[in-house]
């Protein structure tokens, strides 16, 4: 049940009994899954300074591939429904093909990606929590339709865009921007409006975990791991060096919930 029928149900309540009572119960779990759910963006790439062109290939490739079915593995251990999709950063004079996954609890997302920034050995994994409050920091998501991947970030390139990721569903475009303060406001508003895009607001707290040197970056991640797993009496670390998920592959990642 969409956010919209839910606040028509509330102004009309006098529409029979039972029914009404199912309906209330569907916007509260509705609203409490919202609430709960965490963004976690990570990407399997190390290398420096990929080109659009590049990112856009490695969607492709087997690294990409091979990291999306693990991440969809420990995804399922972990949370209860989990979202796995495809997706490519967008960053000022570089890119890189990355993933997003929604649908788990901010702790659980956290340890997801610690897990996983360990495995592919990333210098740093970000988690949103649209739970967290007394924060000013925002998650921009926008909507649309474009027929071409690149013109998408052709766009976001002409908007100056900084720290987005673009998820393509062919013909749906989704676009993500993490914001600390309100330098990109304008940006993203007038690539909505240039776009016909729909526009959701999700406020919230960012956490970027690791480190700008990829061996402290590993460190961080061990750390945080050991200590989530010792409280949480779970061993996923253990199966990181595994030929089980190194020899993992999907075809194809499941699409973000609107």
């Amino acid at each position: 049940m969409a956010r919209a029928s839910c606040a028509k149900l509330m102004r009309n309540p006098n529409r029979g009994g039972l029914l009404f009572l199912r309906s209330i119960l569907c916007c509260v779990l509705f609203a409490a899954a919202g609430a709960a759910q965490s963004f976690l963006f990570v990407s399997p790439n190390t290398r420096d300074h990929l080109s659009d062109e590049d990112a856009t290939d490695s969607l492709n490739s087997f690294e990409q591939k091979n990291f999306l079915a693990v991440e969809k593995y420990l995804a399922e251990k972990l949370c209860s429904h989990p979202q796995v999709a495809d997706a490519e950063g967008i960053y000022l004079g570089n890119a890189e093909n990355g993933t997003l996954v929604t649908g788990c609890a901010n702790n659980k997302a956290q340890y997801l990606g610690e897990l996983l920034g360990r495995y592919a050995h990333q210098k740093s994994i970000l988690v949103f929590d649209p739970s967290a409050k007394n924060s000013d920091e925002r998650l921009f998501i926008l909507a649309f339709t474009a027929a071409h991947p690149a013109d998408v970030i052709k766009e976001l390139r002409k908007y100056n865009l900084s720290g987005a990721t673009v998820i393509f569903e062919d013909p749906a475009v989704r676009v993500y921007v993490w914001t600390t303060d309100h330098s990109q406001d304008a940006a993203v508003h007038a690539l909505a409006e240039a776009e016909h895009a729909t526009l959701r607001e999700v406020r919230g707290k960012g956490s970027l975990i690791g480190s700008d040197d990829r061996t402290a970056a590993q460190d961080v991640f061990d750390e945080h791991i050991r200590a989530y797993e010792r409280k949480h009496h779970l061993s996923f670390s253990r199966l990181l060096l595994t030929k089980q998920l190194h020899d993992m592959v999907t075809r194809r990642a499941s699409k973000v919930p609107k």
